[in-house]
Order: C-alpha cells, then sequence, then structure tokens
C-alpha cells in the first residue's frame, strides 16, 4: 500500500476514534460501546479493500473450490476480494473466514457481471481462475502440501488435530480384468478419521509385475494398464495415466501418485475408495499367461490427508494389494449355456380335437428353455431342436409338418421335418445382449392323432447351436434342456390335481403279537378335476374294473423316504371315491351298473381317499420312517378306443402328498 493511502487511512481511524471519545462513557452501556467498536473495525477493513483496489484478495492464489460452509484464509481473500470490488458488505461485528449465503450471493453478482455461467455462487475452477487472474496473484495463503489450506473445503473441525488409518475392503472389487476393460475395480481402500475431519488429497501406489516369476515391473504400464484412477465408488475423484513420465522409479520401485482431489471422511467414521484400472485395448497373450502377475499396492504411508489444523498425516502400507487375474477381452470370452426353464410343460397328457377329422393341435407347446449370453453378446445364426416320440397303444399322432420358435409372443422361425428327428433352425440371426438370459419356446402342429397315446419330447442341445460374438468369432456353448413328455390323443380325459393332503390316525405302532393290538394309519386325499374331451367318457363308481382305481398297489405308489415301496403289496388298504352327480348312471345296468359317464366337454372335480395301515403283518409294523402317497394310474373307457388308463402321473412329485410319519 502506497504512503498516502496509509496516511489516509490513518486520518479517518483517528477520527473515528475521536468522534468515540468525544461521547460521555456515561451516555453509552458497555454492550452499546463494543457494538460501535465492532462497526468500526468492519468499515476500516473494507476502507482498506477499497483503498487496495480489491488487490487484497487476489494477492492470494486460489487453489482450493469454495461453497456454503468453507472455511479458511481462502474464504476470508475471498470475502476481501469482494468487498473490494463493492459487491460484499460484512455485518458489524461478523468475522470474516466462513463462506455464508452473503458470500455465495456476492460471487455470483461478480459471475454474472463476468459472463461466467452458471452464475450460482460456487467458487470453482473458472471462476477462480478468473479471480487468480484478475490479481495477477503471486502470494500463498500458507496451506499444505497439495495446495489446501488448514481449512480445506468441507472440514467442519477447524483447528482440530486428526489422524487416519487405512485399511484394505473386497467390496465392490473384482479379481479378474479383462483386457480393453475402463474403470476394473481391483482394489478397495477403507479409510478412518480420528480427532477431526481429514481431507484425503493424495494416493501413491507401488507398482510391480513378473514374467514367470522374473521381476519385469515396467511390464505393468506399458504392456497391460494404462490408467489408475480413485474413485468413492461410481465419482472419478482423481486420476492419473500410467506411462514413462507418470510414473517415478525409487531405487527399484515403480511408485505413481495420484493427486489433485480433496476428499473428506468425516471424524469418527469411514469411507472407502475404490482404485479402478484402464488395460490396453490390446494386450499380448504372452504377457499374461501362466506365471504372469500384475500388482498395485499402496505404498508405505501412500495416502496422505490434511486435518483441520492444516497439518499432514500418513497412512497405508503394502500390504493393501490386488493381483488381478488378467484375461482376454470378454468378447473372446463370451459363453452362451442353454437351460431348462421352469415353466417348461410339465409331464400330462393333451387331447387334441382341432381340425376337420378333430386329431389334431396346433402351436402345441413342448420345451420352455433359456439362453443365457455372458461377457459379451452373442448371435445365434442356427439352432436344432430335436424332437422324439414313444407311442403307445398303436398310436399314430405325428409331428410332421411345423415346429416354431418363439419369443414369448414373438415367433422367430418355423422349420418343416419330415417324420420325427430333428427340426433345423437355419440363419435366423438372434442376438442375446451381454449378461441378458433369454427364454424361448418349442411348439410343434401334431396331426393324425387317434386313441392311442404319443409322447413327444422336445430337447435343446448346445452342439445343435451355431452361434458368435460381436466380432463374429465362435462362442462356447454349453448345456441341455430336454422337456418333459407330452402325451397326445384325439379321445380322453385331461386331468389336473386340485388340492392333495395327507393325515395320521391311531396310537404308536407296537411289534406286539398279541391279538387286538391297535394299528395307526396314513390317510391322503385327492382332489382330482376330470374333463372329457374328444367324446364321452365312463368311469367306475366304486372298485370295479372300470373304476380309476382299479386296485391299490396300481392306483396308488407308497413312498417310504422319498422312494417308492413294494411292501405296500401286503399292507392292508381302503379307497373310497365320489362322483358328483354331473357323471350320470343313467342307463348303466347289470355288469355297468357301478358306473358313470361324463358327457364330451362336462368336467367334474372328484374327491379320492386312500388309506394305509401301519403293520404290513402280523406283529410286523413299517420301520421308523417318513410316508407319502402318490396316484400312479387313472383308469377310465371310452365307447371308440376301449379301456385306456392314464399313468402320466405316476413318480411326479407334483402328484405325491407331503411325507408324515405314523405316530
Amino acid at each position: 500500500m502506497k504512503l498516502k493511502s496509509k496516511l489516509f487511512t490513518s486520518a479517518v481511524v483517528f477520527t473515528m476514534v475521536l468522534s468515540m471519545v468525544a461521547v460521555p462513557a456515561s451516555a453509552q452501556t458497555t454492550a452499546e460501546l463494543t457494538a460501535q467498536i465492532n462497526a468500526l473495525l468492519a468499515q476500516i477493513a473494507q476502507l482498506q479493500a477499497q483503498i487496495a483496489g480489491g488487490s487484497v484478495g487476489a494477492s492470494t492464489t486460489f487453489t482450493t473450490d469454495l461453497t456454503v460452509g468453507s472455511k479458511g484464509a481462502e474464504v476470508t481473500a475471498l470475502q476481501q476480494f469482494l468487498v473490494g470490488k463493492g459487491l460484499l458488505t460484512m455485518p458489524a461485528g461478523v468475522a470474516m473466514g466462513y463462506f455464508g449465503t452473503l458470500t455465495k450471493s456476492a460471487l455470483a453478482a461478480y459471475q454474472s457481471a463476468n459472463g461466467i455461467s452458471p452464475a450460482v455462487g460456487y467458487f470453482g475452477p473458472i471462476t477462480r481462475a478468473k479471480v487468480n487472474a484478475a490479481g495477477g496473484s503471486t502470494g500463498s495463503t500458507g496451506g499444505t502440501t497439495g495446495g489446501t489450506t488448514g481449512g480445506s473445503t468441507g472440514i467442519t473441525t477447524p483447528g482440530a488435530e486428526g489422524t487416519i488409518s487405512a485399511t484394505e475392503s473386497s467390496a465392490g472389487t473384482v479379481s479378474t480384468v479383462y483386457v480393453g476393460d475402463t474403470q476394473a475395480p481391483v482394489l478397495g481402500i477403507k479409510i478412518t478419521a480420528t480427532g477431526s475431519d481429514m481431507a484425503v488429497q493424495r494416493m501413491k501406489f507401488k507398482l510391480s509385475a513378473t514374467d514367470n516369476s522374473v521381476t519385469s515391473d515396467t511390464k505393468f504400464y506399458n504392456k497391460v494398464f494404462d490408467k489408475v484412477s480413485i474413485t468413492d465408488g461410481s465419482n472419478v475423484l482423481a486420476s492419473s495415466d500410467l506411462n514413462s513420465s507418470t510414473v517415478t522409479k525409487d531405487g527399484t520401485t515403480y511408485y505413481v501418485s495420484v493427486s489433485g482431489f480433496n476428499s473428506i471422511v468425516p471424524k469418527g467414521s469411514s469411507k472407502t475408495y475404490l482404485i479402478k484400472l484402464d488395460t490396453f485395448a490390446t494386450v499380448d497373450s504372452a504377457d499374461y499367461s501362466t506365471g504372469d502377475t500384475y500388482t498395485i499396492a499402496v505404498a508405505t504411508d501412500g495416502i496422505r490427508a490434511v486435518d483441520g489444523a492444516g497439518i499432514d498425516d500418513y497412512s497405508g502400507t503394502t500390504a493393501i494389494a490386488a493381483t488381478p487375474t488378467i484375461s482376454a477381452a470378454l468378447t473372446e470370452s463370451a459363453t452362451l449355456s442353454v437351460s431348462l426353464n421352469s415353466s417348461t410343460p410339465k409331464k400330462g397328457d393333451v387331447i387334441c380335437t382341432s381340425g376337420s377329422s378333430e386329431n389334431e393341435c396346433d402351436l402345441l407347446p413342448l420345451l420352455v428353455f433359456d439362453l443365457k449370453a455372458e461377457k459379451d453378446a452373442v448371435t445365434i445364426t442356427d439352432m436344432n431342436i430335436g424332437i422324439a416320440k414313444a407311442a403307445a397303444e398303436a398310436a399314430t399322432a405325428v409331428a410332421s409338418t411345423t415346429v416354431y420358435l418363439y419369443d414369448g409372443s414373438t415367433q422367430l422361425a418355423s422349420a418343416t421335418i419330415n417324420g420325427l428327428d430333428t427340426a433345423i433352425f437355419s440363419d435366423f440371426d438372434y442376438t442375446i445382449a451381454k449378461d441378458v438370459t433369454k427364454t424361448l419356446t418349442v411348439k410343434a402342429d401334431i396331426r393324425s392323432a387317434n386313441g392311442g397315446r404319443a409322447g413327444f419330447t422336445a430337447t435343446a442341445s448346445s452342439t445343435g447351436i451355431t452361434d458368435e460374438n460381436s466380432k463374429g468369432d465362435s462362442v462356447t456353448t454349453s448345456g441341455t434342456a430336454t422337456g418333459n413328455e407330452v402325451g397326445v390323443r384325439y379321445i380322453g380325459p385331461e386331468f389336473s390335481l386340485v388340492s392333495k393332503s395327507i393325515t395320521t390316525d391311531g396310537v404308536p405302532q407296537t411289534n406286539d403279537s398279541v391279538a387286538g393290538y391297535s394299528t395307526s394309519t396314513l390317510t391322503a386325499t385327492f382332489n382330482i378335476k376330470i374333463k372329457a374331451v374328444g367324446g364321452a367318457l365312463d368311469f367306475g363308481i366304486n372298485q370295479a374294473t372300470s373304476s380309476p382305481f382299479v386296485a391299490s398297489t396300481t392306483g396308488f405308489s407308497i413312498y417310504d423316504g422319498g422312494v417308492a415301496t413294494t411292501t405296500s403289496s401286503s399292507v392292508s388298504t381302503s379307497t373310497s371315491i365320489t362322483f358328483p352327480s354331473t357323471c350320470t348312471t343313467s342307463g348303466f345296468t347289470g355288469a355297468k351298473g357301478n358306473t358313470c359317464e361324463l358327457a364330451e366337454g362336462s368336467e367334474v372335480t372328484v374327491p379320492v381317499s386312500f388309506s394305509f395301515k401301519g403293520r404290513y403283518a402280523s406283529g410286523a409294523t413299517y420301520t421308523t420312517s417318513l410316508y407319502a402317497i402318490g396316484i400312479a394310474r387313472l383308469n377310465w373307457t371310452n365307447t371308440t378306443t376301449g379301456a385306456k388308463n392314464s399313468t402320466f402321473m405316476s413318480g411326479e412329485t407334483d402328484w405325491r402328498t407331503d411325507s408324515v410319519s405314523f405316530p
């Protein structure tokens, strides 16, 4: 400041003081005098800034982003700059050094006047450069290494001394890095602040590599990795290219330092940072073959942070390290897997009554399967679907016209087959995005069904798929999906199980051979829905020859520990079945006196119960175990087809009760 300015300022101050002295002390309280003194001091600071022409603030080289809540010397310097510009008036008694709403408004006014957008009162890189350039600044506010003052942006514990500690964290990291990867999270560092908020500002890493156990550290940055980034998860705080200019050698060790950021870890809490690496777009496979290793480790005391008192603290050890596996580019590692989808049609019978001869089914679902592409998008160009037929009772049904491939309700392709072998879908070019699973359905047109049951099974196998990755190279494909057998007739019942349960009764079993011993019992109850399709069906209403359950040993299966047991052939059993009146007995006499007829298109729900005792011979009880009961066969008759039986449910867990033990 020039001598003339200093003299002028002194005169002003002297005049103000005299004016205060001239007022009798008795006329003012101590509080009033204190308020006047604070007001005068604030005016003096403002006059000094105005006399300096705004150069006070500009005498500082601003290096830190500032916003509401920031504290410290750089905030004071900014406020002095704004006061000098006539944009900020500090309230009486309020000291500089805290960035509040008044400072924000004044800064926004400065930004607007100088064409800085957005003019929102945030002191960031653009505004900082403008203010620094305006003053031709060369000085410093007296901060720490890294250009941040003791009142680092975001620190809420000014003046407090603190420390940091660092440990390794595996959360969010990967163990394999692929050629061409960007931002692969290989190392997690958990930093804890004690005693003060801590502003983390630098991390230093040791880089090492071996080639078949021989040290070859430079390969880390000139063969495989070309960039390292420090993130707080998703946000990149700072990064550095990896090359001979950024990687330094100290003795025989190579290091890279990443700085230029200011991340606050609040006092008494922790924050995890993910260290991410970029690989070169192409890497020679010889540089990541067996025996090649690449390690990035935190250097000893490689993490530097600043506390609220402006003091540096260090932490870190080479024990915090990662040695990721290097693999070929994802596109070269792409895979496609085939698996059965749980919604594939269950094992059962379908009655085909379409067509002029009422012996056809169109678009009958046979198989639902999943295709999952991993590591890259996969395009399927060709696919073979196997169609097998198991014929019984002189069945004539065939899937001899068209087989279809569907994605939901969208038809992808169709294929014509002659006989039963393979449906070949050629050149339909179906693409599955990377890490996406698609569900496809195989449907077939069934023709020439008769009274005999023809069972159709569809299979999708990796061996029948031709596919490629996004570069057009072949893909590793695995897995097989084989559907359940779907039976086809043109006349018959459609069975479905409405409910099933099992109960126990009686007292605990004993091996007492004395007459009069008691026996416990298990009773299974099923409710079966029956619909007559293609023609009227006859059912026996009790244990007659035409009953759905001719004998307990053929109509039901007893399971001991989940395995069907033949011991039931000698056990005492009983069956009860009740047909609703919808199944009419009208007109049935003589040998058919125990029969009812279910008209075509009609359906009934029939309750059936089956019981068996826990003793299969005199003095011999069933072993202690868990038992279940399942339906094995249902009998029915049609005047055209004759007596038939349906056995698709035999052995199926869906048609079996839960397992229970005898009392």
